[in-house]
Parts: structure tokens; C-alpha cells; sequence
């Protein structure tokens, strides 16, 4: 429906991210992004550590458990960071990046690898994980990075850490499946994302025929989870392994390899896979998985309570916010933007340790670190801060993790979608207070100034100031949420449906929309045939999931919320002393007549510990 365009890349995205827009927010976004970099990004040791991992080669499986996939981390927080950095243009963290990556290439050893793993012991567990990473950290960094030599320097760095696979890797070599006794091969074979951009950046065909060869394997040995996934017969949770991040990040490789191809059969499967992720892995917060970090059947299983392991991975919101991202490039559906901001607004936020939390691990003696991000959202009753996902020690006795370094990324993201050019005009996925610079189809400059107080308010009014009187099209996301949206444009008003709302007019300087998205509380049930489904409701206001916190309201208690026969409930805004950090408050009435406050899911739980136990379903029986 809407087409973004991008530098290199062809004409059969729907969206296509633009890199002639430029979005600067003032509200939750901006917040996320100066955490990130005062509690991240600027961490020069933090840098230093993991690629260190990658000069002393000490992650092969040995005595311990907890030194096996350190590799990843380096990678996979530069891609985040640059992806936040795309956005800031901040001068003095892009110089700890680019000194990062500089102390990167210096790890690449007389082989052409960068491994974490010594030669004896490589093509092992997360080997070929830590190895995508690298590259696609470096990939990452080219986008931002301002020194072609560098660049440069980095595409020949990752070309031989690429020859180097392929010449051990594939037909009648090492199956690549089998370079990880973890999940039949899947992580290893998420190599293919990088493999594919590898030969975007360079022509190179060899890249493309290793990439081929990965996506013969159909990704595990059990199945071919890419003809799974186009014969469209079965869900993610049905497949012989359901790890969701990592099988997340193969299709998002397949997706890449559909755009070098134009094989349409790629596609299909992409869409599918996609699609059956909404339709059955989508918790209430934005997450999947209440199992670990399985696609499980979430839909039915998120309101479980004979469950006590650990739910809703950071890793997996921000992959599937990656994957959304994508699939809404793809696609042109507005349901992959009402995703994204599901995810962002509820586990997203929510997992950030805005209240700087020390972590500690309950079997192991290290030093206490304050991780940005938590691993685990809760979603019935129960604390935040649970476990430290992808716990990994480092040689001075200090620790880190894989959901503190997918976190950047998760912000990164919106920055990348909020608006988007299309052959006819622009269209706008995001709604925060700020401004927006981008062209006309006629190449001409347009300012887009958001005045709102969205999330938390419904009402976001947008001025256009154009160069020149020009007739384009507008498209406005209205969310699934809303079941009462109104647009008015220069005193016309008419009432507009979910989906995009495509205004077409010659825009003049000056010229005002008016986006009006009604925001009652309203509950949702859990789906048809989901576990205790008679017994939890769970309540939204717009896009914010409203919450228990053990501070104001007990969550493990009854509460049942008078709602109106369509599910909406009456509301009163009131003010949370006991919880500052909050974003909303309401009171609410339940039907034995007392009153009761809930908060935004977002800011509930924030300190790990039994006095903020927290909930987004509620009992009502």
C-alpha cells in the first residue's frame, strides 16, 4: 500500500525505509533513547570486554556452562547502538563506536577469523552465532559510519571471515546444521542474513551460493521449516523446534535473500510465518513465548498459572519488533505497526531497569552489575528481575547478557518506521510529539510537526509546512484498538476506520490534521480456548497496558472491573504517589463497589523485588 524508499535496494517492498527522513521525538522514544546511551552506549570498558572475547578465543563449551556464547554480544549490541545512533547523530558515542569497531578489526586473527572460539574447538555450539553477530554489527556500523576507508577496511575484514566459513561449510564439507548440538542447527544457519547482505555489498557471488546452500537445509534437520512455513498448514509453536528468536532471525535472513531473488515462493513463506505469529504467539504486552523463549501457542498459554519458569524474553520483543519492521516493509500492513507499538509501549519499556537495579546471580559468587534491561516480563502475577537471559562471566568476574545487548535495537527500531514516503506522498506510523523533515514525490521538503500527548492521550494534531502548494497523499495509521477515530483537515471532519486513512489534497503551508483516537479503558478477554480463560481480563487504553502493582493494588487478589455491556470501563484519572516513575493512573471500579488503581504496564515492577509484584492479567473470579 505504502512504499518507502532506500538506497540500493528494489521496487518490491510495500515500505521501504527512508533515508531522506529524518524524525526527532520528545516523549517515550526520546527517554528510551538517553537511557540507552547514558546507561549503555557510553560504556567505553563494557566495549573493550567483549571484544576481548574475541582476542583470547574462551568460549568453547568447557567446564563451565556460562562462558559459551559470549561472542555474541559485541555484535549484537553495535547493531542496536548504530541503529539508535542512525537516529541521535550523536557525535561523541559515534567515536566509542567507531573505536570499538576499530578494536574489532584488530581481533581478526592470521586466519581472516573473528571467533570466540580457538580453531581446535570452532564450528561448535554458538560459534557460527557470535560469528553473524560480528558481521552483522560491522554491517550495521557502515550504515552510520562517516569514513569510507573504514568501511572499506570492514568489508574486507568480513569477507574473509566469510571465505573462511565457506570453505569449510556446506556441500560435501561440514553440514552447517551440524555446528551446534542446540536446536538442530537453527542458530547456526541464521548466519544467512549476513551472507546475503555480504553479497548486496560486494557482488560476489559465492556469498549468494552459501546462502543458497543454507536456505536447502531448510534451517533444521528434523524439517524444512521454510516449506513448513509456505504450505501455511501449521503454526510456528507445531514446528519439531520452536526456539522463536532464532528462528525469527532465519526469516528475517530468507527475507533478505526474497529481495536479491524475487523468488516469490520466499515471500509467501515469509508472509505466512509472519502472520501465524500474530494469529497465535502475540501476548497482551507484545511478546511471545510462556515457555522459556518458545513459541509455545502464547494466545492460549499467556494466562497460565501452573507455570513458574521464565516468560516473555527481551530478546524475543525486540527480535519480533525487528521482524514487524520488516514484514510492515514488505507488506504495507498497518497491523505489523500496531505490533511494533504494542511491543514497544508495554514488555519493551517495561524491561528497562529505569530504576538501576544491581543484579546478582542466585548459584554463582560474581560482582553485582546493573544491567539496562531485565530478561523477563511477567504477564500474571509475580516479580520482575527474575534471571539474567544468556548470563554470561567474563575473566574479572563481572557478567552480562543477551537481553542487555538486543535492548538498543528495540528503540532503534521505531525511528525506522515512524514515517515513510510513498510514490504518492508519505505516510505516518508513529505518533509522539516532534517534527518530521521529509520530501514530496516531487522532491520538494516537507516539515510535519506533531503536537500530542500519545500514547497517553488520544488527540495528535499534525501541521504541514510545505515549500510550495502540492498535491500528495497522506496516510494516517489508525490502530486496530480504536473503534471510534475521526480525522479533520482544515475543519472537515469524517470518521475513519482501522487501517490507513489516505487523505489526498494540495497541501499548502499552514494546512492542519486533526487525528482524534477515542481512549476508553476497555478489557480484553483472553481468546477462545486459552487457559483459565474465565478466570483473567487484562486492560487497555489505547496502546498502554494497564497493570497491578503490588504498591497500590494487589495483583494476586480478585478484581473484578465493572465494565458496560462492550467491554469499556468508567475511568478516573488519578495521581500515584506511592509509584513516581509512573506514566497513568487510573481508578476503577470493580463490581463489589470498591475502587481500585491500576498504572501502565510499563512502570509496574520496576523494583525486581515482592513489593512491586505485578500483573497485566487480572483475576476476576
Amino acid at each position: 500500500m505504502v512504499e518507502k524508499r532506500i538506497k540500493g535496494t528494489d521496487n518490491r517492498r510495500a515500505m521501504k525505509k527512508d533515508t531522506d527522513i529524518s524524525v526527532k521525538y520528545c516523549g517515550t522514544l526520546a527517554e528510551a533513547v538517553r537511557f540507552i546511551e547514558r546507561n549503555q552506549i557510553c560504556e567505553v570498558g563494557l566495549w573493550k570486554k567483549f571484544v576481548k572475547v574475541f582476542k583470547e578465543h574462551k568460549d568453547a563449551e568447557g567446564e563451565v556452562w556460562y562462558t559459551s556464547w559470549r561472542s555474541e554480544f559485541w555484535g549484537k549490541m553495535m547493531r542496536g547502538a548504530s541503529m539508535v545512533l542512525a537516529y541521535t547523530q550523536n557525535e561523541s558515542m559515534y567515536k566509542i563506536l567507531e573505536d570499538s569497531v576499530r578494536d574489532m578489526l584488530s581481533a581478526e586473527d592470521e586466519l581472516g577469523r573473528i571467533s570466540g572460539y580457538p580453531v581446535e574447538r570452532e564450528f561448535q555450539q554458538w560459534d557460527l552465532w557470535g560469528r553473524k553477530y560480528v558481521m552483522l554489527g560491522m554491517m550495521y556500523f557502515m550504515e552510520i559510519s562517516k569514513d569510507e576507508a573504514l568501511n572499506k577496511e570492514l568489508v574486507a575484514s568480513m569477507q574473509r571471515q566469510a571465505d573462511y566459513i565457506i570453505e569449510r561449510i556446506g556441500d560435501g564439507k561440514l553440514d552447517i546444521r551440524d555446528c551446534s548440538k542446540n536446536w538442530e542447527g537453527l542458530n547456526s544457519c541464521s548466519i544467512l542474513e549476513p551472507m546475503v547482505r555480504l553479497y548486496r555489498l560486494t557482488g560476489e557471488k559465492r556469498y549468494l551460493n552459501f546462502a543458497e546452500y543454507i536456505i536447502s537445509t531448510g534451517f533444521i534437520k528434523s524439517a524444512n521449516l521454510i516449506e513448513l512455513a509456505y504450505a501455511d498448514e501449521v503454526a510456528p509453536y507445531q514446528y519439531p523446534v520452536v526456539m522463536a528468536y532464532e528462528m525469527m532471525s532465519c526469516f528475517e535472513g530468507l527475507l533478505q535473500y526474497y529481495y536479491v531473488t524475487g523468488i516469490e515462493e520466499y515471500k509467501t513463506a515469509v508472509l505466512n510465518f509472519g502472520r501465524k505469529i500474530v494469529e497465535n504467539e502475540i501476548s497482551i504486552i507484545g511478546c511471545s513465548g510462556c515457555t522459556h523463549e518458545l513459541f509455545d501457542h502464547t494466545a492460549v498459554k499467556q494466562t497460565q498459572t501452573d507455570y513458574d519458569g521464565i516468560v516473555q524474553e527481551t530478546c524475543v520483543t525486540v527480535t519480533w519488533m525487528k521482524l514487524a519492521s520488516a514484514l510492515l516493509e514488505l507488506s504495507g500492513d498497518s497491523a505489523y505497526a500496531d505490533c511494533i507499538e504494542q511491543s514497544f509501549y508495554n514488555s519493551y519499556m517495561g524491561a528497562m531497569n529505569t530504576q538501576r537495579v544491581p543484579r546478582l546471580h542466585e548459584k554463582i559468587d560474581v560482582v553485582p552489575q546493573i544491567l539496562p534491561f531485565d530478561s523477563y516480563s511477567p504477564l500474571v502475577a509475580d516479580t520482575r528481575g527474575r534471571r539474567v537471559g544468556g548470563f554470561n562471566i567474563f575473566d574479572d568476574n563481572t557478567f552480562y547478557g543477551c537481553c542487555a545487548c538486543i535492548g538498543a535495537a528495540g528503540a532503534g527500531v521505531i525511528p525506522e518506521i515512524a514515517v515513510m514516503s510513498t510514490d504518492d506522498g508519505i505516510a505516518i506510523n508513529y505518533y509522539e510529539k516532534g517534527s518530521v523533515a521529509a520530501r514530496t514525490p516531487a522532491g520538494n521538503d516537507v516539515i510535519l510537526t506533531l503536537n500530542t500527548k500519545y500514547p497517553y492521550d488520544g488527540r495528535i494534531e499534525i501541521s504541514i509546512d510545505t515549500q510550495v502548494s502540492e498535491e500528495f497523499t497522506v496516510y494516517l495509521r489508525v490502530p486496530a484498538w480504536c473503534d471510534d477515530a475521526h480525522i479533520s483537515v482544515e475543519g472537515r471532519t469524517e470518521s475513519v476506520g482501522s487501517g490507513y486513512a489516505k487523505l489526498i489534497r494540495e497541501w499548502q503551508k499552514g494546512d492542519t490534521v486533526m487525528l482524534e483516537l477515542s481512549m476508553p479503558i476497555k478489557r480484553v478477554l483472553p481468546q477462545e480456548g486459552a487457559l483459565n480463560e474465565d478466570i483473567f481480563a487484562a486492560y487497555r487504553r489505547g496502546p498502554i497496558v494497564l497493570a497491578a502493582d503490588k504498591r497500590v493494588t494487589d495483583p494476586d487478589g480478585v478484581l473484578d472491573i465493572l465494565c458496560d455491556g462492550n467491554g469499556t470501563v468508567a475511568e478516573r484519572e488519578v495521581c500515584c504517589h506511592e509509584i513516581p516513575e509512573h506514566e497513568v493512573c487510573f481508578e476503577v471500579e470493580l463490581t463489589n463497589g470498591k475502587s481500585v488503581r491500576l498504572i501502565d504496564y510499563a512502570s509496574s515492577g520496576k523494583t525486581w523485588a515482592d513489593d512491586s509484584r505485578c500483573a497485566a492479567w487480572l483475576r476476576r473470579k
